[in-house]
């Protein structure tokens, strides 16, 4: 391998030309008309100085800056209705030409359209020459029913030209998957720096995503300054609200540092959570129909069984011991929160008196598998003949009202 030696004289211009060079990458279109509105927005050369016969990669980040509208119209006799469609650049092939590097893979794998806004990074894997120097192999984009478009991008190769490092802050959280809804949760995020040089007056703020998650106590921290390749962790709560709808949720966190030169750089990451609510299961009502059950007589015992969690219940089941001939099971199914279902259990008749029996509801949720088991009481009234007992109530009323009308009438002639 060849040793780089630091030679300074030259370097000045050699800098310029490369920084004027990249500038006029960056910002050069790839066609003077419309139709052609991509750009190069970024790239990367992995390693940034590539040894002579090194094999290394090169990223190129693709950007559509505009879109071009055809404007059709359509009479109606007097009317006329115009319609604007927008057309997004379509890239047929992404390829490098080069008489130096020997492209070994990445050549035309991208095919199809750009939006708006939405950059596609696309790498290739390069093999460098075996002599030392600056290289600017061209990056061509062929852009239907447009021109091949022609871009040079700087390679170093073991040359003496040195690269403006900076530093690169990346964030990593450790918080427990997956989480509930109303409770509050303790984790660490950690900011890495994955740059070439230190960065300086870290800042981080966490924002939050009201109201469905937010720090608890600490919502923002400094880090004096942070070395290249190191790292450094802090502790962190989030409460969960109730109402966080399952799924995965964001939680965005912001973070600002300083360049050697004072430069401010703001960059933002993220804390997702993965939200799962969990069922939580009771017995609201026991009824039978009819209401009143009479010795010998089929009857339903209904049991209401309701939902009061934060997620859904699933497979919902319900098995009674009761000593009494029919259906001792009741299959239920989904309870979303909030709601109640009943449980049927069609039952023959029997006799008189009172059946304790057990019950146990089975359900299942995010986070596995949950019985309730509660022991109940059926009551079956002594269904004996009441004719007699009605009789005798009517004879009471009867003669309460001829007494009534007796007194008045008694009263009235007095």
């Amino acid at each position: 391998m060849t040793k780089i030696v630091t030679n300074y004289k030259g370097i000045g211009f050699l800098v310029l030309l490369h920084t004027i060079l990249l500038v006029s990458i960056l910002i050069l279109p790839v066609s003077a008309g419309p139709q052609n509105s991509v750009v190069i927005s970024d790239y990367k050369v992995s390693p940034a100085v590539l040894m002579p016969g090194e094999e290394g990669t090169l990223t190129v980040t693709l950007k559509s800056i505009s879109t071009t509208t055809a404007t059709s119209s359509i009479s109606y006799g007097s009317d006329v209705a115009q319609t604007t469609t927008s057309f997004t650049p379509y890239i047929d092939s992404v390829i490098i030409k080069s008489k130096d590097f020997d492209v070994l893979d990445g050549d035309s794998k991208f095919e199809g359209n750009i939006g708006p806004d939405q950059p596609v990074a696309i790498t290739f894997l390069i093999r460098a020459p075996q002599k030392s120097g600056m290289y600017f192999p061209e990056v061509w984009i062929r852009v239907r029913d447009g021109q091949s478009l022609k871009y040079p991008v700087p390679v170093n190769v073991n040359t003496q030209i040195s690269v403006m490092r900076t530093p690169s802050l990346s964030l990593e959280n450790s918080f427990p998957e997956p989480v509930k809804p109303g409770t509050k949760i303790e984790g660490t995020i950690k900011i890495f720096n994955d740059g070439s040089t230190q960065a300086d007056n870290i800042r981080v703020f966490i924002n939050g995503t009201p109201p469905y998650a937010i720090p608890s106590g600490i919502s923002s921290f400094m880090i004096d300054s942070l070395k290249a390749g190191m790292s450094k962790e802090r502790n962190l709560s989030l409460l969960i609200d109730k109402n966080t709808p399952t799924g995965i949720i964001e939680v965005p966190v912001r973070m600002s540092y300083a360049l050697l030169d004072g430069t401010v750089i703001e960059d933002s990451g993220s804390i997702g959570l993965d939200v799962r609510g969990e069922s939580e299961i009771s017995i609201t009502s026991v009824e039978t129909t009819p209401s009143r059950v009479n010795p010998g007589e089929p009857f339903d015992l209904i049991i209401r069984v309701q939902n009061t969690g934060t997620g859904e219940a699933k497979s919902v089941s319900a098995i009674i011991d009761l000593p009494i001939k029919g259906a001792n099971e009741a299959f239920i199914g989904r309870i979303k929160s909030g709601n109640d279902a009943p449980a049927t259990f069609v039952l023959e008749g029997t006799d008189s008196g009172e059946y304790q029996y057990h019950m146990k509801i089975t359900s299942i949720d995010d986070w596995g598998t949950h019985i309730l088991e509660k022991d109940l009481t059926l009551t079956i009234a002594d269904g004996g003949d009441s004719s007699g007992l009605m009789i005798i109530i009517i004879i009471i009323v009867i003669g309460g009202v001829g007494a009534f009308w007796y007194m008045r009438r008694k009263n009235g002639d007095d």
